[in-house]
């Protein structure tokens, strides 16, 4: 009869095509989003920021899916700006050093009255807050200022 299959064959040949190519989606979809989440950063990790060829120290400050707002170290606020990961490198995971880390809700007081706080930057042996009142702005202060919320 030659080259001829039957209707149902074909059916079946065109499933198991189809089961054949979904797999294969599934798998690259699977590695897609291990490979994202090995190379997913943090907000506050510490890197190398590459800008017209050069490389300087900064930090993250915020991420949006592959987008990542960064700071450079020793510069103005006026230079943060957003960029791929392609201009990132020597990622530093930040440690938690004390008692509180970036993001803390903690208690700090303002004059005589504890106000309601966020941690905003860790350096060594102190803590620069931001008050959640507006007015009162941010500070330094050392752990024996702060009392955790």
């Amino acid at each position: 009869m030659g080259n001829y299959t039957a209707p149902g064959r074909v059916n079946n040949n065109l499933n198991n095509l189809y089961s054949q190519h979904m797999k294969r989606i599934i798998f690259l979809f699977a590695f897609f989003v291990v490979t994202c989440a090995i190379h997913a950063q943090r907000v506050n990790d510490k890197v190398e920021i590459e800008y017209s060829g050069s490389w300087y120290p900064g930090k993250i400050l915020k991420v949006e899916g592959d987008r990542y707002f960064v700071t450079y170290e020793g510069w103005s606020d006026s230079w943060d700006e957003w960029v791929p990961l392609s201009r990132l490198r020597n990622f530093q995971h930040a440690v938690k050093t004390g008692a509180y880390q970036v993001g803390d809700r903690v208690e700090v007081e303002y004059g005589m009255i504890p106000e309601p706080a966020t941690v905003i930057e860790v350096g060594e042996n102190k803590y620069h807050i931001k008050y959640d009142n507006s007015l009162f702005g941010t500070r330094w202060v050392s752990e024996s200022q702060i009392k955790k919320l």
